[in-house]
């Protein structure tokens, strides 16, 4: 049996032992057994390291204090320094006494390799991220693991690309793999992303090969640990991960893709002021010029209300618009719902973002569809917008979204986007393509007695997808009890794409109650 053929049968008997467990935790009644099953998972996932820990640490960012949060948190038991020299002097073509005058133990690990602090001969101070010897093997069993995975459901009944999103994995993790390549991409990561309170280390190009990167030797806290300071430095601290963000994929065209915590180091410069430090640029996400231009220009279309279909946008940053079209009438109310902290006039609450929620409100099991539909890459960029959402809810950051990408990407590219043609769509579907207009921006409500208004108020249209959980409890004994059924008027909003419509008014004694979506 071939080297290859064995490490495939070792990683699935490994990832048979996981999924095991996983189901353990998940279905036992007992909150002790869960803890136990929890423990040993994390144990697994992180003596897997490759693409199984990355899944371990996708599931630890949302576990909260759990024994998975340890795969996020550095305390995963490192390899020896003995284990990792013969990997640096091989890529390097010199002996470590060579070039370093001391290089320490390891302090953490991560899913492909580990980082050492290290002094040069000329005193300077480099952390050495060194590959684990045979992570290369094991990252190559799991691709062809993955390659095996069947089409099953949601998968199968929406139509995913499935081959698109294992070329994808394939392509990301050999990027991964080529710390050449990860070194390139963080120097010209950090030309482009110039700003206050953001540190990228500076990459040492003469001392990076295939399996080793070095770096300058940072310093900082992680996240748990900033959620204690003042308000004004976590507001800072928010304030930079935003632009970092909206810098990097508007103008830079590409985004860091790995907002696993550990990625992150915050501390006060020499001036006191709050900085983050963005590491591990293994993972990153590179946007076209076209898909960035379509993807402001639909920003602005719902800031603006301009005259432009969604499937026009969203068939430019790369979704099937045929697959696409049959939500057609929803797209400008899903639109809504996708970018409400760009909407919102004010300081935004990662909280009030119930992407989940409201996204099954508007599509139900349709929203598969409408997963189905997009590039296979656009999984990362969400999972980026996703980290940032959760570090802001962290640091309950409240933040104005909009002014800050404005100021992220300057009122040029912001006139490019709004003058920008998209690309033409198949006649067929243009014809029926419905504009970001025929959208309801209010739900309006009002009461008035005789003549006179007593109540008058407007909320975000989408509301109109909740009214049952809005309205209170008092009035809505009384609408129930006038036999208005709030749940048709929900479902005729819904297949409408929350379009402009009245939608009841209730005539109770001298007052009357007017709701409508304008």
């Amino acid at each position: 049996m071939s080297r290859a053929a064995l490490a495939v049968i070792q990683r699935a008997g490994m990832l048979a032992r996981i999924g095991w467990i996983a189901r353990k935790a998940r279905n036992s009644s007992s909150e002790t057994e869960r803890l136990l099953a929890k423990q040993a998972l994390a144990g697994l996932f992180a003596d897997a390291r490759g693409i199984t820990m990355k899944v371990g640490q996708l599931f630890a960012g949302a576990a909260g204090e759990t024994p998975l949060r340890a795969l996020v948190t550095a305390e995963i038991e490192p390899r020896p320094l003995r284990d990792m020299l013969a990997v640096l002097e091989a890529d390097l073509g010199r002996s470590a006494r060579t070039l370093f005058a001391v290089i320490d133990e390891a302090r953490a690990a991560a899913s492909l390799g580990q980082v050492h602090r290290a002094v040069l001969k000329n005193g300077g101070v480099v952390a050495l991220k060194m590959r684990y010897p045979d992570i290369a093997a094991a990252v190559d069993a799991e691709l062809r693991l993955a390659g095996l995975l069947p089409g099953v459901g949601p998968v199968k009944r929406w139509g995913f690309d499935l081959e698109a999103y294992k070329q994808t994995l394939r392509d990301n993790m050999r990027r991964e793999l080529d710390y050449r390549s990860e070194a390139e991409r963080q120097r010209r990561f950090a030309a482009a992303v110039r700003m206050p309170g953001l540190r990228v280390p500076e990459v040492h190009m003469d001392l990076c090969g295939e399996r080793v990167l070095a770096q300058s030797w940072e310093s900082g806290v992680l996240l748990d640990q900033v959620v204690g300071w003042p308000k004004q430095d976590r507001l800072l601290i928010g304030r930079t991960l935003l632009l970092t963000l909206f810098k990097s994929l508007f103008v830079a065209g590409e985004v860091h893709g790995d907002p696993n915590p550990g990625n992150y180091f915050y501390r006060r410069g020499d001036d006191g002021q709050p900085e983050v430090v963005l590491l591990d640029f293994g993972c990153t996400v590179p946007v076209s010029e076209p898909r960035r231009l379509a993807l402001l220009k639909l920003l602005l279309a719902c800031r603006e209300g301009m005259d432009v279909a969604p499937l026009q946008c969203f068939a430019a940053l790369g979704f099937d618009p045929g697959k696409l079209s049959h939500l057609n009438e929803t797209l400008p109310a899903l639109c809504r719902v996708l970018f409400r902290p760009f909407l919102v006039d004010g300081a935004f609450h990662p909280a009030d973002w119930h992407l989940k929620r409201d996204i099954t409100a508007l599509l139900g099991e349709h929203r598969w569809w409408f997963r189905s539909a997009g590039p296979a890459d656009l999984l990362l960029l969400m999972r980026a917008f996703q980290g940032l959402a959760a570090q802001l809810g962290r640091l309950e950051a409240r933040l104005p979204w909009w002014p800050l990408l404005e100021q992220a990407v300057g009122a040029e590219l912001m006139q490019r986007a709004r003058a920008w043609t998209l690309p033409e769509l198949p006649p067929a579907l243009a014809s029926g393509a419905v504009s970001i207009r025929a959208i309801a921006r209010r739900l309006c409500v009002s009461v008035t007695e005789g003549s006179v208004p007593r109540i008058s108020f407007s909320m975000p249209a989408e509301a109109a997808l909740d009214l049952e959980n809005i309205i209170p409890e008092d009035v809505l004994e009384r609408i129930r009890a006038a036999r208005v059924d709030l749940g048709a008027i929900m479902n005729h909003v819904r297949a409408s794409g929350i379009a402009p419509q009245e939608l009841f008014v209730l005539d109770d004694g001298p007052k009357r109650h007017r709701v409508w979506l304008e």
